[in-house]
């Protein structure tokens, strides 16, 4: 009796998914607590991390408030504008892919 060999089928590479980095745009209009709410309510940052981020944003004219998947992202980015929108502040948030 021989012995045969069996070739099992190669799973295929998977690839991660590329990140993308939401980022908040200064505005002369939106408040520092808007900011920080919305990072707090849609970015899950802590009280602390959502100030650092109105901070910088003032400061620097913008800033990242996180890196996701890109249908996380544009969830977080939809669901943040809606917001923004009913409160009447302006604040540009942006998607861009991540390196």
């Amino acid at each position: 009796m021989t012995a045969k060999t069996i070739v099992a089928p190669s799973k295929p590479a998977l690839k991660r998914p590329a990140l993308y980095k939401v980022i908040f745009f200064d505005d002369d209009v939106s408040t520092f607590q808007a900011v920080i709410n919305i990072a707090v309510k849609y970015f899950n940052k802590n009280e602390d991390e959502a100030y650092e981020i109105a901070f910088r944003v003032n400061a620097r004219g913008s800033e990242v408030a996180g890196i996701y998947s890109k249908d996380i992202a544009k969830t977080k980015i939809n669901l943040a504008k809606k917001e923004l929108e009913k409160m009447g502040y302006p604040l540009k948030i942006e998607l861009f892919e991540s390196i």
